[in-house]
């Protein structure tokens, strides 16, 4: 159950490393900007619609479920393929060489529902502690108003002589 758990953390957690964290910001940048160039080159070039390996990886690192199902692939090869390891691929049939294959390719399935999730969650806990803290920074400032407003000014505090 523990290593279900670390991996269902692992595959998101490397997914929204790649997808939103700053780390990946400058890789993400580059391919952005490669792709509309080569974009603006076809465009200009009047040249067919066409897929390079540029474009390929700046739809997928801009895909939380595409990139899930990559990171989920990944993860599960710590987690399937300990096994194969110390057994070592030979001793395995075909049958079992297959199962894990299957098993791998759902670790990528599993990232991929996972991961959006993931982020919608994250956006969700994040959105709502900013709505919290500007609620209770709202109710500071009210506080604030009500006690300006209930105390008398300086000039009525002052006794004549």
């Amino acid at each position: 159950m523990t290593d279900f758990i670390l991996f269902c953390l692992a595959s998101v957690g490397t997914t929204l490393i790649v997808v939103r964290g700053e780390i990946f910001a400058p890789l993400r940048r580059f391919l952005a900007n490669e792709a509309a160039r080569i974009q603006r080159r076809r465009d200009k070039k009047n040249l067919p619609p066409g897929f390079t390996l540029i474009e390929f990886l700046n739809n997928l690192i801009g895909c939380v479920q595409c990139t899930g199902f990559w990171c989920g692939l990944f993860c599960g090869l710590f987690f399937v393929s300990s096994d194969c390891c110390r057994v070592g691929l030979d001793e395995l049939g075909l049958r079992q060489i297959v199962n894990r294959g299957l098993m791998l390719f759902c670790c990528g399935a599993a990232g991929s529902f996972l991961s959006p999730l993931g982020d919608v969650l994250l956006d969700w806990l994040f959105y709502s502690k900013v709505l919290l803290v500007r609620r209770l920074e709202e109710v500071d400032r009210h506080r604030a108003e009500e006690m300006h407003s209930t105390e008398p000014p300086d000039n009525e505090m002052a006794t004549p002589s």
